[in-house]
């Protein structure tokens, strides 16, 4: 890992919003000199400082704590272990029992890890040890379940760059690449930085029944103790109030 991943990282994500030092500068309401300076990483961010900058570089909350254990770790307390460690029979029992589609899955390429039944049966053929973008570009099902593919497939590859201080060496976010990269439409939306603003909802449509629905995503990481994997709850949008 390199010395320097934070200021790597903030300096990756200021040039993808086609942001100058002095515009983020700016933006954020903090000096030129110290955004050089965390760039370079010759100085910490303070905790405010870095709530100033993912903010005005528009990281998702979710994905904050991922990134500083992995470019400042021990920052927020005592990282993850570094190895993917399986769902012990406790934290299966409380997958399963999730009424809803739920899973385990690892970052920065959202990787199965387990997922409860309401899962499976909405993303078929999603099984553990596949990536997301994996299901999502190479599996026939996924262009029929996900009601807008081609804007979701944008999202997700959003995503895992914002995940990925390090994407160019992580052997991870590569071989996802390789596999990937059979797909026609990977090498243009994987280089796309058009993303919008994050948005936690996905519309699917049941396979079955063919009906459509929206879901939001919440994601947790478990803290007593730490695990490797994340926890993806998908929870069916309410309808409006009638009116």
């Amino acid at each position: 890992m390199a010395d320097n991943l934070f200021g790597d990282y903030i300096r990756q994500r200021r040039q993808t919003a086609w942001l100058t030092r002095t515009d983020l500068a700016k933006k954020a309401n903090l000096s030129v000199s110290l955004i050089e300076k965390i760039e370079l990483g010759t100085r910490q961010p303070t905790l405010h400082a870095l709530q100033i900058l993912f903010d005005t570089l528009d990281v998702a909350p979710m994905y904050r704590r991922h990134i500083l254990d992995l470019s400042l770790p021990g920052l927020l307390g005592p990282p993850p272990p570094t190895t993917t460690q399986e769902p012990k029979a406790d934290d299966l029992a409380a997958l399963s029992g999730i009424e809803t589609p739920a899973c385990f899955y690892t970052l920065p390429t959202l990787t199965i890890v387990a997922a409860n039944s309401a899962h499976q049966q909405l993303f078929p053929g999603l099984v553990p040890g596949m990536s997301f973008p994996e299901w999502l570009f190479l599996h026939p099902a996924a262009r029929d379940v996900i009601v807008d593919w081609r804007q979701e497939a944008r999202r997700c590859l959003h995503s895992i760059r914002q995940l990925s201080p390090n994407a160019a060496t992580d052997t991870r976010v590569s071989a996802m690449v390789t596999i990937c990269g059979q797909a026609p439409e990977w090498d243009e939306l994987w280089h796309s930085t058009s993303a919008g603003k994050f948005d936690p909802h996905i519309v699917v449509r049941d396979r079955g029944s063919r009906q459509i629905r929206e879901l939001r995503m919440h994601a947790y990481s478990p803290e007593y103790p730490h695990r490797t994997w994340w926890l993806c709850h998908l929870v069916p949008t309410p309808p409006p109030p009638a009116s």
